[in-house]
C-alpha cells in the first residue's frame, strides 16, 4: 500500500499534463518552457537542497557506495553494447546508457527506502542519489551526446560540468562535505525552487504524452524492452551481488538493491528533451518503467523485507 500511494501521485501529474496535452492547453511552444525550467532550474535546486542537508559518507559507506556504482556503471556501459550487438540506432543506443542507469531515487525509490528501513537509511539513500545524478548522470550525459553525428564521448566529457544537473549534484555534495548551512536568505527560495521540480517536470512529461499520437511502434519496442530488462532486473541483480561483495550489512544491501530497482528517472526524460536525443524512447521508458514497477517493486519488497 505504501507503494502504492507513493506512485499515484507519480501519475496523477502525468494524467494531468497528458489530459492538457490532448486538449491543447499544454502545446509544444509551453510544454518546451515547461522542461527548460526544470532543467535549469527545478533540478539543481532540489539536488543543492536534498544533498546539502545529507552528512558526508563515513568509511563503511564509501565501500558500499563503490560497491554500487561499479555495479550501476557496468549497467551504463552495457546497455549501449547490447543495443549495438542488437541493430538498434546510433541515437537509440546513446540513450540507452542513460534510460537503463539513471533511475527514480531522488523521488521514489529514496523515500520508499526510508519509510521500509528506518531513518537510518536516509543518509546512505541520500548518497545513493548523489552517485545517480553526479557519476551516472555525467557519464550517460556523455554517451548520449554520442548519439548526434558529429558527437564525440571526449568532447561530450569536457561539457558535462556545464550541465546544470550535474552542477547542482556537485554543489549540494561540496555543501554536505563542507558541513554548510545556506543563510535563511538563500535556502527558503531555494526550497520553493525544490518543491517544484518533481511536479512539474511530471505535468511537462504527461504534455509530451498526451501530445504524442502514436503508439509505441516497433523502432520503439526494441530500445524499450531492453531499458525494462536491464532497469528494473539486471540493474538490481547486479548491485545485490556487489553489495554482498563489499559486506554491506544488510539493511544497506537491501535498500541500495531496492533504489538500483527503481523505474527511469524523470530527469531522463528532461536531459534527453534538452539535447533533442531519444527523447520519446526516454519518455516511453519513464511511463513503461513506472507501470511495470508497480508489479516488480512490491515483489522486489517483499523479498528484501519478508
Amino acid at each position: 500500500m505504501d507503494l502504492l500511494l507513493r506512485i499515484a501521485p507519480f501519475f496523477a501529474l502525468i494524467a494531468a499534463g497528458a489530459v492538457a496535452g490532448r486538449t491543447g492547453l499544454l502545446n509544444a511552444s509551453l510544454g518546451g518552457w515547461l522542461s527548460a525550467y526544470t532543467f535549469w532550474i527545478g533540478f539543481p535546486a532540489l539536488l543543492i537542497r536534498w544533498l546539502g542537508d545529507a552528512p558526508p559518507p563515513d568509511a563503511a559507506l564509501a565501500r558500499d557506495l563503490v560497491a554500487y556504482a561499479a555495479a550501476m556503471g557496468a549497467v551504463l556501459a552495457a546497455a549501449p553494447l547490447i543495443g549495438r550487438a542488437l541493430g538498434f540506432p546510433r541515437e537509440a543506443n546513446a540513450g540507452l546508457a542513460m534510460t537503463s542507469a539513471v533511475g527514480n531515487t531522488a523521488f521514489l525509490g529514496a523515500p520508499l527506502a526510508v519509510s521500509l528501513f528506518g531513518e537510518a537509511l536516509r543518509a546512505p539513500a541520500a548518497a545513493v542519489v548523489a552517485v545517480d545524478f553526479i557519476l551516472l548522470m555525467a557519464l550517460s550525459i556523455a554517451v548520449l551526446q554520442s548519439g548526434k553525428p558529429d558527437g564525440r564521448v571526449t568532447i561530450a566529457l569536457r561539457r558535462v560540468l556545464l550541465n546544470p544537473t550535474v552542477g547542482g549534484a556537485l554543489v549540494g555534495l561540496l555543501l554536505s562535505l563542507g558541513h554548510v548551512r545556506l543563510p535563511l536568505l538563500v535556502d527558503r527560495p531555494l526550497s520553493w525552487l525544490a518543491a517544484t521540480a518533481s511536479p512539474v517536470a511530471l505535468v511537462a512529461l504527461g504534455g509530451l504524452i498526451g501530445r504524442e499520437r502514436e503508439p509505441p511502434g516497433a523502432a520503439d519496442l526494441g530500445p524499450l524492452g531492453l531499458t525494462l530488462a536491464i532497469k528494473l532486473l539486471l540493474a538490481p541483480v547486479l548491485v545485490w551481488f556487489a553489495l554482498g561483495f563489499a559486506g554491506a550489512s544488510g539493511e544497506v544491501r537491501a535498500a541500495f538493491t531496492l533504489l538500483a530497482a527503481c523505474p527511469t528517472a524523470v530527469n531522463v526524460f528532461i536531459q534527453t528533451r534538452a539535447l533533442d536525443i531519444h527523447a520519446r524512447g526516454a519518455a516511453l521508458a519513464v511511463i513503461a518503467g513506472t507501470v511495470v514497477s508497480a508489479a516488480s517493486l512490491s515483489v522486489l519488497t517483499h523479498l528484501l523485507v519478508g
